[in-house]
C-alpha cells in the first residue's frame, strides 16, 4: 500500500513540475530588454528610449547605429531583434528570430508613430517559411532531438553495458548523425518547416543529439538509471520553457531565462534557428554552451563505473551447510 501511495504522489509531483515550469514561464509573457537598433545618432536613441521607458520600463534596449545598412547588418547578425529608423518612419523586424518579438515590436513602435501623427512602415527582413507560419517548428524540433539523445544513451547502456568509453562515444556519435539525418529530412524536405539549409541543419541537429546523449550516458555511468531521469527532468520540463519555448528568452522571467541560457535545449534551438534562417550567424554562444555540456558528458564517461557491493557488504548471511 505504501508503494502505491508513493507512486500516486510521485506522478502528481511530476505533473505539478511540468505545470509550474511551463505555465510559470509562458502564461504571462512580458518583454525584457529586447534589443533594438536605432538608425541615427545616440541622442536620437536616448530620446526614443526615454519615451519607451515611460510606457514599458525595461522592455526594450536601444542601440544607435550610424547608418541603416549598419543597423540591418546587426539585425541579420542576431545582435538586435529589430531596427527602427525614425527619420524614415520604418521598422524592420525578423520574424524568423521570434514571431512574438516581431509582433511586440510592431505594436510598440506603431503606437509611438501614431502618437506623433506618423504612419510606420514595417518590413520583415527574415520572414518565417510557409511551412512554419506560426513560428513553433524550432521549439518542437529541438524537443524532437532531445528525446532521441536520451533514448540512445539509455538503450545503449542496456544492450551493451560493458562497452568502453571510446567505443560508447563512437556509437553515440553514429546514432546522433543518424537521428539528425532522419529529423532534418522530415523538417526540411518533407514538411518544409525548417527549409533551405539541409546540411547545416543535419550538422547542428547532430551536435544537439550528441550533447544530450553524452551527458545522459555519463550520468548513467555515474549514478545508474536515476541519471537518465535526472537529465530528462533538467532538459525537458525545465530547459524547454526556460529557453523561452515558442516566445523566446526575452519574454519569460529574467531569472528563468538565465537558467535556460546554460542548459542545452535553449542554445540548441538557437543554433538551429541561426543556421537555418540567418546563414550561420551568432553561433559562438550556443556552440560554447553545448560544447561544455558535451565535455562534461565525456568526463563522466571516463569515471570508473559503479560496481555492485559484495553480498557480505549488503548484510546477507553466509550459507551454512548442515550435516546429517
Amino acid at each position: 500500500m505504501r508503494k502505491i501511495i508513493g507512486a500516486v504522489f510521485g506522478a502528481t509531483v511530476l505533473g505539478m513540475l511540468f505545470v509550474a515550469s511551463f505555465l510559470g514561464a509562458l502564461h504571462a509573457p512580458e518583454p525584457h530588454h529586447v534589443p533594438v537598433g536605432v538608425v541615427g545618432p545616440q541622442a536620437v536613441a536616448d530620446r526614443l528610449g526615454a519615451a519607451l521607458s515611460k510606457a514599458r520600463p525595461g522592455a526594450i534596449d536601444l542601440t544607435a547605429y550610424p547608418t541603416a545598412a549598419a543597423a540591418r547588418a546587426a539585425l541579420l547578425g542576431r545582435d538586435v531583434d529589430g531596427v527602427i529608423d525614425p527619420a524614415a518612419a520604418k521598422l524592420t523586424v525578423a520574424s524568423a528570430a521570434g514571431r512574438t518579438a516581431a509582433a511586440v515590436l510592431t505594436t510598440v513602435f506603431q503606437n509611438v508613430a501614431k502618437a506623433q501623427g506618423a504612419t510606420l512602415t514595417v518590413e520583415d527582413a527574415v520572414p518565417l517559411p510557409p511551412g512554419d507560419s506560426g513560428g513553433i517548428a524550432g521549439m518542437f524540433y529541438a524537443l524532437a532531438l532531445v528525446l532521441p539523445g536520451i533514448g540512445l544513451a539509455v538503450l545503449l547502456s542496456q544492450v551493451a553495458p560493458a562497452l568502453g568509453a571510446p567505443a560508447r562515444a563512437g556509437v553515440l556519435l553514429l546514432g546522433a548523425v543518424t537521428a539528425a539525418l532522419g529529423n532534418a529530412w522530415l523538417a526540411d524536405t518533407v514538411l518544409g518547416a525548417l527549409p533551405g539549409a539541409f546540411t547545416a541543419l543535419v550538422l547542428s541537429s547532430a551536435v544537439l543529439v550528441l550533447t544530450v546523449a553524452l551527458v545522459v550516458a555519463g550520468l548513467l555511468r555515474l549514478v545508474g538509471p536515476a541519471g537518465a531521469g535526472l537529465a530528462a527532468l533538467l532538459f525537458i520540463p525545465i530547459g524547454l520553457p526556460a529557453g523561452g519555448g515558442p516566445l523566446g528568452a526575452d519574454f519569460v522571467p529574467e531569472w528563468y531565462a538565465a537558467v535556460g541560457k546554460v542548459l542545452p535545449v535553449g542554445p540548441g534551438g538557437e543554433l538551429i534557428r541561426n543556421v537555418v534562417h540567418f546563414d550561420g550567424a551568432a553561433l559562438a554562444a550556443p556552440l560554447t554552451v553545448l560544447g561544455c555540456w558535451a565535455l562534461a558528458g565525456v568526463l563522466l564517461l571516463l569515471v570508473p563505473a559503479r560496481r555492485p557491493r559484495p553480498a557480505a557488504a549488503r548484510g546477507s548471511e553466509p550459507v551454512v551447510a548442515v550435516g546429517a
